[in-house]
């Protein structure tokens, strides 16, 4: 396992020839017999093994690595090793080592192409960012130094701790996809710490602020009944304002009284979820089925779709203009999602069946280490269930 690891990350150095063995510094090993030790050489105080190693493309090649041995005989033996264990690992292929931003070009084509639009486009800023630094390089000659001055740019840029990870995150993305094809031995990212990220408390907005929203959208919007429609519809489901766009009635199973989100595979963690109907959801969408658009397959078809049948891109402006209207600071789509899972948590619903109904993975983790503060009163009226605890 020691050889095997030393021959994934020992240093390369140049191989000698016969003729300039001397020249380059490099001299032959002999043991105590005299006799030559083949495939060992030392320049300086340290030894270097020469041996054949395969490719990933099958090439049979000399590879040239420093040993840790000080003595002949250890140095005999960590050659040995490092034989044996080139039997079982394929070193990357020589040759023709693409430049970052040639390989970036392919990453963003066969990778990024299969990710959803959104990732698709923050990937792509961040290429390109990333490519006017180190574009040039191969991309087996991207160094941690590389790396840490590209921290260093982007902090002082005055980006975040977390979109400065991202950049970060691509940048590894792109690298390791080169790293799994051979071309490079390991990544500079190895081991690098993020950047310490200071979460900040969200605070939980009364339903009295969504409904003084939902009042002030006739006034200040055009598409206020539509609008309304989703933003009660993200307060009784807790979903994701992208992936409640994309609802369509085919994903309302009234027998069953289910709502699937994510039945098109573009969800956040692209897997379809079902939430089952609570008594506002299940008034909402019946309201809305009996003025559903004729002809569309979508809960909220675009105003502008003309021929097409596509759904709304947005409401961000018409929340926007509501939250002015009413007077109150703007607030995020999202809040709508947390008020729906604090609400989970204070009628008593368990963890578990929350994270399947918003898209968790982790079992209801989250739910308590995120979403655990619950609105005022709340803690207090759960600890007067317990009455008297002591005679």
């Amino acid at each position: 396992m020691k050889a095997a690891e030393t021959l994934r990350t020992a240093s390369i150095a140049p191989a000698p020839t016969k003729q300039s063995s001397k020249l380059s510094g490099y001299e032959k090993v002999f043991d105590g017999r005299k006799q030559r030790v083949r495939g060992l050489w030392k320049r300086g105080q340290v030894f270097y093994a020469r041996f054949a190693a395969t490719d990933q493309s099958g090439r049979t090649r000399d590879t040239f690595r420093a040993l840790e041995s000080a003595t002949v005989p250890a140095a005999k033996a960590e050659l040995q090793a490092l034989r044996d264990a080139a039997a079982n690992i394929s070193v990357p292929v020589q040759g023709r080592i693409p430049t970052f931003a040639d390989y970036s070009k392919r990453y963003l084509t066969e990778v990024s192409g299969n990710k959803r639009p959104a990732t698709q486009r923050k990937e792509r800023m961040h290429v390109a960012w990333w490519t006017e630094r180190i574009g040039a390089q191969p991309i087996n000659r991207v160094h941690r130094s590389h790396v840490n001055t590209g921290i260093a740019d982007l902090t002082k840029s005055g980006l975040s701790p977390r979109t400065c990870n991202l950049y970060v995150i691509t940048l590894r993305s792109v690298l390791k996809r080169g790293m799994e094809e051979g071309l490079l031995a390991e990544l500079p990212t190895q081991g690098l710490r993020p950047l310490k990220v200071s979460g900040k408390k969200r605070e939980l907005v009364p339903l009295e602020i969504f409904h003084q929203i939902l009042t002030a959208s006739f006034e200040a919007t055009k598409n206020a009944p539509q609008f309304c429609d989703y933003l009660r519809f993200l307060l009784c489901t807790g979903a994701r304002e992208q992936e409640s766009l994309r609802v369509r009635w085919a994903d309302i199973d009234w027998k069953n009284r289910l709502v699937t989100i994510g039945a098109d595979g573009l969800s956040k963690n692209h897997e379809a979820r079902t939430i089952d109907f609570n008594p506002d959801l299940e008034e909402l969408l019946k309201e809305m089925e009996s003025r559903r658009v004729p002809g569309s397959q979508w809960l909220y078809p675009s105003p502008q779709r003309g021929e097409k049948d596509i759904p709304s891109k947005t409401f961000r402006e018409s929340l926007k203009l509501a939250c002015a209207q009413a007077g109150i600071p703007r607030i995020g789509f999202h809040d709508a999602r947390h008020y729906f899972v604090s609400a989970c948590v204070m009628a008593g619903v368990d963890f578990m069946t929350i994270a399947s109904w918003v898209g968790h993975k982790d079992g209801g983790v989250l739910i308590g280490r995120v979403y655990g503060h619950l609105a005022g009163g709340h803690r207090q009226s759960m600890g007067a269930k317990l009455g008297r605890l002591t005679a």
